[in-house]
C-alpha cells in the first residue's frame, strides 16, 4: 500500500533500543492498550509511547502482541530498524507469522508491505 500525502502512518514502532520499545502516532485505541502494557506516553512531535521489556523472550511476546493489533514496523535501507529486529527474533522462532512494514521513500511518501 502506498501513500503520496502528507500525513504520516499511525500506530507503528520507530524504534527498538536499550529494553525500550518506541510507538509513534499512537491512536487513542492502542494507547489504552499501552497503558495496560506499562508503557508511558511523551510528547514529541505527536503521540509517542515507550514500553520497556527487560529480556529477548519478554520483547519478542510483546511484538507479538502489537502485531495482532495491528501495529507497523519500521523499516530502514540500512542499520537495525524495527522491522530487522522483528525478522531476527521470527528467525529464532520467538515469533512467528507475518508483520506489517512501514518504509519511507521521501518527506510524505511511505507505503507499507507485508514481511
Amino acid at each position: 500500500m502506498k501513500n503520496a500525502d502528507s500525513s504520516r502512518p499511525r500506530d507503528f514502532v520507530s524504534l527498538i533500543l536499550n529494553g525500550t520499545i518506541r510507538i509513534e502516532a499512537v491512536t487513542a485505541a492502542l494507547a489504552d492498550e499501552l497503558l495496560r502494557l506499562g508503557g508511558r506516553r511523551f510528547i514529541e512531535g505527536g503521540e509517542v509511547w515507550s514500553l520497556p521489556y527487560e529480556s529477548e523472550e519478554a520483547l519478542a511476546r510483546l511484538l507479538d502482541h502489537l502485531n495482532r493489533r495491528g501495529v507497523l514496523f519500521e523499516g530502514q535501507p540500512a542499520g537495525w530498524p524495527p522491522s530487522a529486529i522483528f525478522e531476527d527474533l521470527r528467525d529464532k522462532n520467538l515469533l512467528s507469522g507475518s508483520f506489517r512494514e512501514v518504509t519511507w521513500t521521501g518527506p510524505g511518501t511511505w507505503f507499507i508491505r507485508s514481511r
